[in-house]
C-alpha cells in the first residue's frame, strides 16, 4: 500500500520543502480506503504535473492548483498542497481520525482558539500551525502518535502526560516464529540466521511446522531430531565466529480440534520454543474453540499461542473465541500471545494488544516469515499494529536478549 507514496516522493523531492502521508495510513490502520498525501511546495503546479502522470495512474478524478486526486492500482489518493504555516495544523487535521479531531477542536474551543486545516486561531489571529506539535500544545496536550489518534483514551493520557512510549522496530532483538524448509519455508537455517543477522537480531526461533498441516509439509519426531543436527551446526559456527547469534529449535505445533497438541509431551519439552496453533475446524462453537486454546495454555510445553484469533484480513473471519477468557489464562500461565505480523492477518489486532497490556500479557511480534524477504518487510506491519495498540518496549518479549526469552 505505502508503494504509490514512496515512488511519488522520490519523484518530487527536489520540488517540495515537506511532505507527509495522511489520513487512515499515517495511523496505521489494518485497512484504508484511500490514500493522502500533504506536500509544502513553491511548485505546485510541477508538483501536481508529477502526481497526475505517475505510471499506473487509471483515471484522475480531479487536478487543481491546491488538490489533486487520481486513482492508481485501484485506490484513490489525494494530494494537497499547503502553506508552510499551515502544515502542521493541516497534518494533524487531514491525519484525523474524525472523533480524535472532534476532541481537539473541542478542547481548543473551551480555550478560546479555533483549530483547522488551516492553523491555529485566537480570534481573528493566527497563532499557530506550522508545526504539528504546536496544535497538541495550544490546548494542553504532550504529542500524541499518529497511530494512537482514535479516541480510545489518547487525549485523556496526554492531558495527564502519560502517552505511552511506543515500541519500535530498533527495540526488537529477535523473531520468534519463523520458518525453513524443513516445513514450507524457501530458506535454509543458516540463511534466516545471515537474514536476521543483517536485520541486527541477536536471534530467531525457527518454528516449523508440525503434521497435522499436511499442506506444510509439516516435521516429523524424526526430521524434529535431523533438524536439531543442523540447528546445532549453525550455532557452532556463529560461536566460532563470536556473532552472538542464537538459533532457537522451536515448532509451529497445531492444537487439535480435540484438544491434544500435535506432539507428544516428551517432544514439546525438549524444544526451546513451543508455538501453539489453530489451522483447522474454525467453525467450532465460542465455548469449545476457547476450552481449546485454553488446554494448550494449560499445556506447561507451550509458549506462545500464535495468531491467535486465526482470521484473515479479507478472506476469513476471526473464529469465537472469548478473548477476555484468553487474556487471562495468559496472564495466570505466563503464556505469550502473538502479534502475527503479516499485513494479511495483524492477529493480534490493535485493541487485542491494548486488552494484553491492560492485563498484564506479553506479546511477541513475529512474522511467520517463509523466506528471508519477508522477515525482514513485513515486521513493520506488526510494529504499526503494536503501537496501536499502546504498547512499548516492556510489553513485548522479543525486545529482550535470548537468554531472558528462554526463561
Amino acid at each position: 500500500m505505502t508503494a504509490i507514496p514512496v515512488i511519488f516522493i522520490h519523484q518530487i523531492l527536489t520540488t517540495v520543502d515537506d511532505i507527509t502521508i495522511a489520513g487512515s495510513l499515517r495511523r496505521m490502520r489494518e485497512t484504508v480506503g484511500d490514500i493522502d498525501i500533504l506536500v509544502v511546495s513553491n511548485s505546485p503546479k510541477e508538483v501536481m504535473d508529477t502526481f497526475t502522470s505517475l505510471d499506473g495512474v487509471e483515471d484522475i478524478v480531479a487536478k487543481g492548483d491546491t488538490k489533486s486526486s487520481i486513482v492508481i492500482r485501484g485506490m484513490d489518493v489525494d494530494l494537497r498542497v499547503v502553506g508552510a504555516e499551515s502544515f502542521g495544523a493541516a497534518a494533524h487535521y487531514f491525519t484525523g481520525s474524525k472523533h480524535h479531531n472532534i476532541r481537539i477542536r473541542e478542547l481548543g474551543m473551551k480555550n478560546g482558539l479555533k483549530i483547522n486545516e488551516y492553523g491555529i486561531y485566537k480570534g481573528d489571529e493566527r497563532i499557530g500551525g506550522k508545526e504539528e506539535l504546536e496544535v497538541f500544545k495550544s490546548v494542553g496536550l504532550t504529542y500524541i502518535p499518529p497511530e494512537l489518534r482514535e479516541d480510545r483514551g489518547e487525549v485523556e493520557a496526554a492531558k495527564d502526560g502519560k502517552i505511552p512510549e511506543l515500541i519500535e522496530i530498533s527495540d526488537l532483538k529477535g523473531d520468534l516464529h519463523v520458518h525453513t524448509r524443513w516445513s514450507d519455508g524457501k530458506n535454509s537455517i543458516a540463511e534466516m540466521a545471515e537474514a536476521a543477522i543483517a536485520l541486527g537480531y541477536e536471534y530467531i526461533a525457527v518454528a516449523d511446522h508440525s503434521p497435522a498441516v499436511g499442506i506444510a509439509g509439516g516435521m516429523t519426531e524424526d526430521k524434529i531430531a535431523e533438524r536439531q543436527i543442523e540447528i546445532e551446526i549453525v550455532n557452532t559456527r556463529f560461536e566460532a565466529e563470536g556473532t552472538g547469534f542464537r538459533v532457537l529449535s522451536a515448532a509451529e505445533v497445531d492444537i487439535k480440534s480435540d484438544f491434544s497438541m500435535d506432539y507428544k509431551d516428551e517432544i514439546l519439552k525438549d524444544l526451546d520454543l513451543v508455538v501453539g496453533a489453530v489451522h483447522s475446524k474454525f467453525s467450532q462453537d465460542r465455548d469449545t474453540m476457547t476450552k481449546r486454546i485454553i488446554t494448550a495454555m494449560e499445556n506447561p510445553h507451550v509458549d506462545i499461542i500464535a495468531h491467535p484469533t486465526g482470521r484473515i484480513l479479507g478472506k476469513r473471519e476471526p473464529y469465537d473465541v472469548d478473548m477476555a477468557q484468553l487474556m487471562e489464562t495468559a496472564k495466570a500461565t505466563g503464556t505469550i500471545l502473538e502479534l502475527n505480523s503479516f499485513p494479511n492477518r495483524l492477529d493480534l489486532k490493535d485493541v487485542h494488544c491494548r486488552m494484553a497490556k491492560d492485563y498484564g500479557v506479553s506479546v511477541a511480534i513475529s512474522t511467520d516469515s517463509h523466506n528471508a524477504m519477508q522477515m525482514r518487510d513485513v515486521i513493520r506491519y506488526g510494529v504499526a499494529t503494536a503501537r496501536r495498540g499502546w504498547l512499548e518496549a516492556k510489553d513485548v518479549v522479543n525486545t529482550k536478549v535470548w537468554g531472558e526469552v528462554l526463561k
